[in-house]
Formats: structure tokens, C-alpha cells, sequence
């Protein structure tokens, strides 16, 4: 009896958490040259970044067996995708185990966002995902980051904390750089935004398939955090969307639908603005991160900046 062998990807989103990935990774997988796995987020390679096993997988199955599952539907396409924006901040140990199981020449994507829109993106996101109290402020939530150890945030039951850090660029991608070179492409949430047509056929150039006959019937924003207004619907919400994942990855139309409908019965805007002292406070403690992260992207062969990299270059 033979044995289907199924291929694992050559083609990673590995970063930024609330960087823009999962509308990335849903325009992509649009792509007849690409097969997307069936769950976004395998987190297969963070046991290397936290030293412990995700709740995804469960002690009865392989983890490795479970992230090739992840892959079974594919077939002839040219590239294999995941994307998991955690593993941007794992370091080596992530970076090794990448190449050693998915080979050398694995393609690596890193989609960048302004570090002060990220962090207020990502509390945001904490909230909607019932992480962090509702009436928290961000100045608060700044101060509970920042008095955390780093040794205590880098641990994956501190996740939520992550926040101030996660913007702290030039801290990781050096070694990313180094390890990857020309396998690696960093992009821009910023012409994700507002020039996503264009950056899609950069990507295709790079990746050296067909954008030009490329069909894309789905170009819309995904993974927007959105305030609720009763709590219990937004749990039973949650619970559902995690279970039928894999149903919503392969119909995001319908995916996109259903959310409108939900957002009408329980989402509200977030009033949650920063305060000037605060937006003053946070330029000032990511501006020499800034100025180190585009002295790493123009010797890395990456020269073309958005406009928030570019003061003091």
C-alpha cells in the first residue's frame, strides 16, 4: 500500500503579531501557485521559542504528524504556506529548527507595522480575545508591560504583556537576516494598506509566479480587532471560531459575511485613543530601535522605507 508523502512548506509568514499576516496569508492563499495550510497559525515551531508544547497539540498525536495534517490537501502547487507572526521574536532556536526541517531554501516572509499602531492594534486584540479587562487603559496596560521581567514575558503564559516588546524590531531581525538572506523578504504593513495590489505582484516577482493571471476574488481586511458589547456573546463567538477554523480558511467570503452579520449584534467601537504624553513617551522609547532597524534593513538589502523609518536615516 503506498504512502501519500506530504509536503511541508517552503514558504513561512513568520512575523509581526498584528502586523497585517492573516489579511497576508488570506490574499495569498488565493494564489493557484500556493496551497495555504488548513489553520493559520501552526504554531509548530514556538515549542523552540517557548520550550513547551502548544495547546493545539494534543499528547495522543504527534506534533509533528499533527503539523503535517496541517498540509495534507495540498497537491502540485509550487509553494506550501503557514503563517505563525510568533516566531519572528523566537530567535535561534526557532530559526534553526525552521531550516533544519523545512530545508535551507524555505522562503521566509516578515510584514512590518509602525511599533506605536501595532502596540495599540495588539491591546486591542488582547481585549477582544478576553485577555484584558474591558475597562483597562492603555496607559495602564503600558505600565503592567513594562513592570514585568523580560525573563517573566518571554514566557508563553505571559503572551498578553508582549506588547511593548513586540515592537522592538532591530531587537530580532538581525539574526533573521543573516540566516535567511535572499530567501527573505521583508514587507510593510504600510503598502499592505494602501498599495496591497502592487505589493501582491512585488511578492509574486520575488516568489517567481504569475500575478498577472492571477484571479483575486477576496481582498478585504481580516483579523481587525473589534470591541463587543456583551461579553458572553463574544466568548460563545470566540469558541466558535476557533472550533470551525478550517471551515473559514477555505471560505473567507462567507467567513466575511457572517462577521459583518456579528459585528452588527455585538461589536462597538473602541474608544481607546492614547493620550499626548503617552504617544510622546512611546516615539521616544522606540525611536533608537527605529533608527537600528533601518540600518539593518538597508545593509540587509531591503532600502526602500516607509516614511516611519526613514526620520534620522
Amino acid at each position: 500500500m503506498n504512502t501519500i508523502k506530504v509536503k511541508l512548506p517552503n514558504l513561512v509568514i513568520a512575523g509581526v503579531v498584528k502586523g497585517g499576516t492573516t489579511s497576508l496569508y488570506t490574499y495569498l492563499s488565493q494564489h493557484p501557485n500556493i496551497c495555504a495550510s488548513s489553520v493559520k497559525e501552526t504554531c509548530y515551531f514556538s515549542v523552540f521559542r517557548y520550550g513547551q508544547l502548544d495547546s493545539r497539540y494534543r499528547q495522543s498525536v504527534s506534533p509533528f504528524n499533527q503539523y503535517k495534517s496541517y498540509f495534507s490537501h495540498c497537491q502540485e502547487q509550487k509553494y506550501i504556506m503557514e503563517a505563525t507572526p510568533g516566531y519572528f521574536e523566537g530567535g535561534m532556536s526557532v530559526i534553526k529548527e525552521i531550516k533544519t526541517t523545512l530545508g535551507e531554501e524555505v522562503k521566509i516572509l516578515i510584514i512590518l507595522r509602525e511599533p506605536i499602531a501595532r502596540l495599540l492594534s495588539f491591546f486591542k486584540y488582547k481585549k477582544s480575545m478576553l485577555a484584558l479587562d474591558k475597562k483597562l487603559t492603555i496607559e495602564q496596560y503600558i505600565k503592567q508591560c513594562e513592570l514585568l521581567s523580560y525573563s517573566e514575558k518571554i514566557k508563553q503564559e505571559n503572551d498578553t504583556y508582549w506588547g511593548l516588546d513586540g515592537g522592538f524590531y532591530a531587537n530580532y531581525l538581525a539574526e533573521w537576516l543573516a540566516s535567511f538572506g535572499k530567501y527573505l523578504k521583508v514587507i510593510f504593513f504600510d503598502d499592505l494598506q494602501s498599495n496591497s495590489q502592487e505589493l501582491l505582484a512585488d511578492i509574486c516577482s520575488w516568489l517567481e509566479i504569475d500575478y498577472e493571471s492571477w484571479q483575486l476574488s477576496y481582498l478585504k481586511v481580516e483579523n481587525k480587532s473589534i470591541n463587543y458589547k456583551n461579553q458572553f456573546l463574544q466568548r460563545l463567538a470566540l469558541t466558535i471560531n476557533q472550533s470551525t477554523e478550517q471551515f473559514w480558511r477555505g471560505n473567507p467570503k462567507i467567513k466575511s459575511q457572517v462577521r459583518e452579520i456579528y459585528y452588527r449584534i455585538n461589536g462597538m467601537p473602541y474608544s481607546d485613543e492614547l493620550k499626548p504624553e503617552t504617544l510622546e513617551y512611546l516615539k521616544e522609547l522606540y525611536k533608537p530601535y527605529n533608527k537600528k532597524l533601518a540600518a539593518q534593513l538597508i545593509s540587509g538589502n531591503h532600502p526602500v522605507l516607509p516614511q516611519w523609518l526613514q526620520t534620522g536615516v
